[in-house]
């Protein structure tokens, strides 16, 4: 009898790894969100905590602009670059000296000319101000919009860079469709040569020289443009002159903001 009870005992432990088995499914149920969480970070490649707004709200911006540029395009239609520049422009020291001439005016107004009063000096001045906060807000107005625009340019220049790196692995895996698409991309990652009737730098410094010393005839002209919104410029042109002939040789390529 003795016996019959040690074989009963023994049957309980095997209940309870029953029960141990039964509740390894939970534990892997639990561990699925945490999988779809990670995918969900994937599919958002370097996320930005300040998203810019969508193509809709800026082009509504951007038609706002427009109008109030409309507004003032006829207070300044006859202004050319000759005429700004025979204003004269106000720092902050030339403000500080009209403020002070006002402030003086007002006490001495016998030193006005006979076509000025302090009437019009305090008219003028405040139309100075006005317009110069005007100026102050479209330049806060330029920073918010550059904010955006260096936002905006990584995300696209980054997707950029994605489809060029699974373009470049296509093709070095021998798939005829990437090899002409991997080409045409990564040429604007390569630097051409320079051509062999370019002078180079040396060429250039010797020409200078001689031209300073006035052992040479000819001319050295340097033209920098800045980028704008298109690619810059950059042009050197070495003439110089030797007997009866002449060459003229130019160094021209596109800057980086």
């Amino acid at each position: 009898m003795a016996i019959k009870k040690a074989t009963t005992k023994k049957t309980t432990p095997k209940k309870a790894t029953a029960k141990a088995t039964e509740r390894k499914p939970v534990t892997k149920a639990k561990a699925k969100p945490a999988t779809t969480a990670k995918t969900a970070q994937s599919e958002t490649r370097r996320p930005d905590p300040n998203l810019p707004p969508s193509p809709e709200v800026i082009d509504n911006i951007t038609n706002n602009i427009l109008e109030l540029i409309e507004q003032l395009e006829g207070y300044t239609a006859n202004l050319r670059a000759l005429d700004r520049q025979r204003h004269n422009g106000v720092g902050l020291k030339r403000q500080g000296f009209i403020e002070a001439a006002f402030r003086l005016s007002t006490k001495f107004p016998q030193y006005f000319p006979h076509w000025l009063n302090t009437e019009k000096f305090k008219s003028d001045l405040d139309l100075f101000n006005a317009i110069r906060s005007l100026v102050e807000v479209c330049r806060s107005l330029e920073e918010k919009a550059w904010n955006i625009n260096v936002e905006s340019s990584d995300m696209v220049y980054t997707n950029a860079l994605e489809y060029y790196s699974q373009v470049q692995d296509a093709a070095n895996r021998r798939i005829d469709a990437a090899e002409s698409i991997y080409i045409e991309l990564h040429g604007f990652f390569r630097r051409g040569p320079l051509e062999a009737d370019q002078p180079t730098k040396k060429q250039l410094k010797r020409d200078i020289n001689a031209l300073e010393r006035g052992t040479k005839d000819g001319e050295v002209i340097i033209r920098n443009i800045r980028p704008k919104t298109t690619g810059g410029k950059h042009e050197v042109i070495d003439e110089t002159f030797r007997n009866t002939t002449s060459f003229k040789e130019t160094d021209e390529g596109s800057l980086k903001e």
